[in-house]
C-alpha cells in the first residue's frame, strides 16, 4: 500500500517494516518533505504528482498541531485520521468529517465522533508503547518513584502543585526529557493527566518495566488494565492518596510482579504494530467498500462541518495562535480562502 502520511511520524517506520511505501509531510525535521507554509488541496495535488502520485491512504496522526493541509475532504483516496488529545482540540470533532474513518484515543470522547453527520465510522483506538524504543533495561531500579514530563503549562496548571504535594509524603523524581533512561531505574512512574485521558506515559512506562501509579479515570482504564494485578491507581487530584499507594507499593514485595504484568499486557495488546494492523486493515476494509466515493457524495455536508473546525480554530482563545493564523482560519471558515501561514 502507498501511504500518505500527515503530522505525527510515529508510524512512518512501522508502516515501512510492515512492507507499505511511504511518503512523510509534516513541520519536524523527520518528515520527508518538511513543510513551511501550509499546502492548499492543488498545491498538495501538484506535489504528489511530483513526488508520490496516486496513494492508495492518507492517513493523519494527531501532532498537536492546527492543520498544514487543506482539502483533504475533496480527495478521491481513502483518508484515515487518529486524534490523540481529544479533550484539548474540540475542533477535531468537525474535523472528522474529512475522514473516511477516523480513530479516538479516548474512550469517553467516541460518543463525540460517531455522532456524525456524514455517517463515516469511528473507533476507539487506545494510545500505546513503541516497544523498539520502550524497552526493560534489566538494570537496577534505584529510582522508588518517577515522573516525567512537562512540569508547567497552560494545559495542566495543576501538576508542579501535585507533583510537590506528593514529593512532602513519598520519594519523587522528576525531570521533563527523554523519560526511557528514567522509567527503566524506577520501580514506580507516576502518571497525573490533564483531563483524566490515558496518556502515553501509561503504555510507555509499563513497557519499561515500571509499575504505573496512575489516576482512578475513565476513557477505558478497565478496559485496558486491572487495577491491583497490572496497575496501580489513586484518587485523581489527590497527591496524599497517590503517596499512600507508593509507599504501601514500595513495601510490597509483589510490586515487582505486578510491574512484570503491565509489561506483558501492554507488549501482548498495545503496541504501535498492533494500531497499525488495525488501522491497515480498516484502510483496506474501506478501500474494498469504496468509502472515498461515499464521502465525496456527501461533499456538500463534509464541507460544512469541516468549515466548523476552521471556526473553532479562530475563536480558541487558549491556543496559541498568532492573529494572521486565527485570520486564515476565519477565511477558510468563511469559504473564503486565505494566505496560508
Amino acid at each position: 500500500m502507498r501511504i500518505l502520511n500527515l503530522h505525527h511520524t510515529a508510524f512512518v517506520p512501522v508502516f515501512r517494516a510492515m512492507g507499505h511505501e511511504v511518503l512523510s509531510l509534516g513541520t519536524t525535521v523527520e518528515c520527508d518533505v518538511r513543510l513551511t507554509e501550509a499546502l492548499s488541496r492543488n498545491r498538495l495535488g501538484e506535489l504528489l504528482a511530483d513526488r508520490f502520485p496516486d496513494p492508495d491512504c492518507v492517513f493523519w496522526f494527531d501532532s498537536c498541531e492546527v492543520p498544514w493541509v487543506f482539502g483533504l475532504e475533496t480527495l478521491p483516496t481513502l483518508t484515515i485520521g487518529y486524534s490523540v488529545d481529544q479533550y484539548m482540540h474540540p475542533w477535531h470533532v468537525p474535523y472528522s468529517a474529512a475522514f473516511d474513518a477516523f480513530f479516538v484515543a479516548q474512550k469517553d470522547f467516541l460518543p463525540l465522533f460517531t455522532d456524525c453527520p456524514t455517517d463515516r465510522p469511528a473507533f476507539w483506538s487506545p494510545l500505546f508503547c513503541n516497544p523498539r524504543r520502550d524497552r526493560d533495561a534489566q538494570q537496577e531500579r534505584d529510582i522508588p518513584v518517577s515522573f516525567v514530563g512537562t512540569l508547567d503549562g497552560r494545559v495542566n496548571p495543576t501538576r508542579r502543585a501535585f507533583l510537590d504535594a506528593f514529593r512532602q509524603r513519598a520519594p519523587l523524581f522528576a525531570t521533563s526529557g527523554s523519560y526511557v533512561p528514567v522509567f527503566q531505574r524506577s520501580r514506580i512512574v507516576l502518571n497525573q493527566s490533564a483531563a483524566g485521558e490515558l496518556n502515553f506515559r501509561i503504555f510507555e512506562a509499563m513497557a519499561c518495566g515500571a509499575a504505573v501509579l496512575t489516576e482512578e479515570t475513565g476513557n477505558g482504564l478497565h478496559d485496558l488494565f486491572t487495577p491491583g494485578e497490572n496497575i496501580l491507581t489513586y484518587k485523581r487530584g489527590d497527591p496524599a492518596d497517590a503517596a499512600r499507594v507508593a509507599l504501601e507499593a514500595l513495601a510490597d514485595p509483589h510490586c515487582d510482579d505486578l510491574a512484570a504484568a503491565g509489561r506483558r499486557s501492554v507488549l501482548a495488546h498495545h503496541t504501535i504494530t498492533q494500531r497499525a494492523k488495525t488501522i491497515l486493515d480498516t484502510a483496506k476494509s474501506l478501500i474494498a467498500s469504496r468509502a472515498p466515493a461515499k464521502r465525496l457524495a456527501q461533499l456538500p455536508t463534509t464541507t460544512i462541518e469541516v468549515r466548523k473546525a476552521y471556526a473553532m480554530l479562530a475563536v480558541d482563545e487558549l491556543l496559541p495562535l498568532p492573529d494572521e493564523q486565527r485570520l486564515f482560519f476565519l477565511k477558510m471558515a468563511n469559504g473564503s480562502g486565505g494566505k496560508p501561514f
